[in-house]
């Protein structure tokens, strides 16, 4: 007859409890997050906070880079109930695909309304473990489970907010780019995988990225982007974003033009995995409305915030996904 149902309430041991309503909005937001992860990996952790829901991986689980989602509960639920020892936060591990599975499950039945608990089932005499139980009805009234590894305890949910708070803190400027620029570098990220394992990545506070990758020692192929926003203060020296140009149109006044934001002191420089670059930049996938992109001041990584400020109904600060690519050790540019 199957597991027997244990605290079908939504209770777990230890006082823990977890109960919400999804809305439409919220499987749509994660039913669009979620093939991103699990493009990265096998696993991903969930977080949950009274304000705040947290996708999250780590290097070990993403192939070395740090990213997360991050979805207001106003955005996401319609009712929100949680209770933990944790300040009432629970953290739990879960397979990225069948997670997707469900979603797009849940996506294909039409659901009108989904209700999502944490629950234990009992498996066997003597061993219960731990699920997220989605209970939907729309074409079809459908009950599925997660397995879940953990809730997981106070250390490892403070390692995944570590996570989540690094990112947007030690970045002294940001190049917005729109959605153009941003598909534009994932496809050249796209191309230098195929000439180079590593790119050096640029930004000037004259609003321009410089993205180049080596073979045998000397750049065989890149591009730049000029007149890019900058954010929090714009230097920018042209009026009107140019798209990415490549370098052999325009090696010469690519390379002049950094070398003087270099000696200037206005350019951040950085060398990164090219694959780790390209993975970062599948975020474009998400349909954001623009992404942002900046240098560590100590040269130790850098950034990407995905943003969906027109999409979101309670402001630009509802969703965004963050994304950090670290730095190579060996940093030999080689763009002039």
């Amino acid at each position: 007859a199957g597991p027997r149902l244990q605290r079908a309430e939504g209770r777990t041991s230890g006082g823990m409890k977890f109960k919400c309503t999804l809305s439409s909005m919220g499987v749509t937001w994660l039913e669009r997050f979620v093939p991103i992860f699990e493009k990265m990996g096998k696993e991903l952790s969930v977080l949950f906070t009274p304000e705040t829901l947290h996708l999250v991986q780590g290097a070990a689980d993403s192939g070395g880079l740090e990213l997360h989602a991050d979805l207001l509960v106003k955005e996401a639920f319609d009712e929100y109930r949680i209770a933990s020892n944790n300040a009432d936060k629970i953290a739990v591990k879960l397979e990225t695909a069948t997670l997707y599975r469900v979603l797009r499950g849940l996506v294909g039945s039409e659901a009108t309304h989904v209700e999502v608990k944490l629950i234990k089932r009992v498996i066997r005499e003597g061993l219960s473990l731990p699920f997220l139980n989605f209970a939907s009805t729309g074409l079809v009234d459908i009950t599925q489970d997660v397995p879940l590894g953990g809730p997981l305890n106070k250390r490892e949910l403070e390692d995944l907010e570590h996570i989540v708070q690094a990112n947007v803190v030690n970045v002294p400027y940001w190049l917005n780019l729109d959605r153009q620029a941003t598909e534009g570098a994932h496809q050249a990220a796209e191309r230098f995988k195929a000439v180079g394992p590593r790119t050096e990545l640029a930004t000037t506070k004259a609003g321009s990225l410089h993205l180049a990758t080596a073979k045998g020692g000397s750049v065989t192929l890149g591009t730049e982007y000029r007149g890019l926003p900058v954010l929090p203060v714009a230097e920018d020296q042209y009026e009107t974003a140019q798209g990415g140009v490549d370098d052999d149109d325009d090696a010469a006044g690519a390379s002049e033009r950094l070398a003087e934001a270099v000696a200037s002191g206005s350019a951040a420089l950085v060398a990164v995995n090219t694959k780790q670059l390209w993975k970062g930049l599948q975020g474009v996938q998400t349909n954001p409305s623009n992404a942002m992109i900046g240098v560590a001041s100590n040269r130790g990584h850098m950034e990407l915030v995905f943003r969906y400020d027109r999409q979101t109904v309670n402001g630009p600060d509802a969703v965004g996904l963050f994304v950090r690519v670290p730095a190579e050790i060996d940093e030999d540019f080689d763009f002039d």
